[in-house]
């Protein structure tokens, strides 16, 4: 909620501007490729035809060193056993994730490139921003040799043949043009709403003032403090401060509730002694930021008032309710409950610990997106 009105386009996973190239090459041919399919039959093809594009485009990345592709694993296990044909389909040992569709391009970066204003739709069409990058990508290539495979029809492609065509590939979709085309709109983030673009596009301008090296290892609060020095932004300001005060109760909340998840069988006011003991006051909760349209909110308010007033007892008492509450909603039990006065802990955090209150204040659990707009930033810089 916090991090999205920043960042409206990337997310924890989406760090690397090679698979946005990537993935747009792939939905851009096979949206061609199904250009005239029946609308019943669209969807389905359309994955189809992405599925083997990515596996095709794997080893290709993998013979080039390129060791960002999803799916590493298994395509490094594979060319390592030395088989001097690669198979590519839609069979089981073929896939190079366990679901191709749901943990590869397909699945993890659509909604970024969809929210970047690079594709459009469910059947990831390109805009004419996305098609402007990647018809620089497609004069590069023969797609005279990838549709016949892409399509199904060719179902193995040579060892030596993916070596002769991987430097190809990896110059399409790497050059500096696409790299800079893409980066730019990535880090502008143009296919967000409004606040957030307007926030984002101030975020990029502060980047542009700082090093790679500092982008590409960012730790959390410089970075925040670093953006804050370098913007005129009221509105990106006041973006950073929210999730620097939400961060403070979150970290708190999740260090009180894995705590308990490591008393099982413990009397319940024990585990509140221990707590008082370690923490005894928690005034250094700064004030909520505004929780309109945030999940959970009286939930968050809650555990926020009784923390602000020293109640642990009913502070962890809200965190096991809170935890229900998620938990029911998922269809499932909760980790933690008060059974009679003692904890009766489902899933167990064996190593859980009552961390020193000033780490409480400066500890990072979540990045807010921010993280992986700091990585695509820093490839910007260098």
């Amino acid at each position: 909620h916090f991090g999205r009105k920043g960042v409206g386009n990337l997310t924890t996973i989406t760090t690397s501007w090679r698979i946005f190239a990537v993935g747009l090459l792939g939905f851009h041919w096979a949206n061609q490729l199904c250009r005239d399919a029946h609308p019943e039959d669209k969807q389905r093809l359309l994955q189809e035809h992405f599925v083997r594009y990515e596996q095709l485009a794997a080893y290709l990345r993998y013979k080039s060193n390129d060791e960002e592709t999803m799916g590493i694993t298994r395509v490094r296990r594979r060319m390592a056993e030395g088989n001097r044909n690669i198979a590519i389909g839609l069979e089981k040992e073929n896939l190079i994730l366990s679901d191709q569709v749901s943990y590869g391009i397909w699945g993890m970066y659509s909604t970024a490139l969809r929210e970047t204003g690079l594709v459009d739709g469910n059947y990831r069409e390109l805009t004419e921003k996305g098609l402007a990058i990647v018809e620089k990508i497609e004069a590069e290539l023969d797609k005279d040799w990838y549709w016949p495979i892409i399509r199904g029809e060719v179902k193995q492609v040579a060892d030596a043949t993916l070596e002769q065509e991987a430097p190809r590939f990896a110059r399409a979709t790497t050059s500096q043009t696409v790299k800079s085309e893409l980066i730019h709109a990535l880090l502008e983030g143009t296919g967000a709403p409004t606040g957030t673009r307007q926030c984002q596009a101030a975020l990029h301008q502060a980047c542009l003032q700082m090093d790679h090296k500092f982008l590409a290892d960012i730790n959390l609060a410089g970075f925040i403090k670093a953006v804050e020095s370098r913007t005129d932004s009221s509105e990106l300001k006041q973006v950073l401060r929210d999730i620097q005060n939400i961060e403070r109760l979150l970290v708190t909340a999740n260090t009180l509730f894995d705590y308990c998840r490591r008393k099982d069988g413990t009397a319940f006011d024990e585990v509140v002694g221990e707590v008082v003991s370690a923490y005894g006051s928690f005034d250094y909760l700064p004030e909520l930021p505004d929780l309109e349209g945030c999940p959970y909110r009286e939930d968050l308010e809650m555990l926020h008032g009784l923390l602000k007033a020293d109640d642990v007892q009913g502070a962890l008492q809200a965190l096991l309710a809170f935890n229900k509450k998620i938990m029911d909603g998922r269809g499932g039990a909760p980790w933690v409950e008060d059974r009679g006065g003692k904890l009766q802990v489902k899933i167990k955090s064996e190593k859980a610990a009552l961390i020193p209150k000033e780490d409480l204040q400066s500890t990072w659990h979540y990045d807010y997106f921010l993280r992986s707009y700091a990585g695509i930033a820093a490839m910007e810089a260098e």
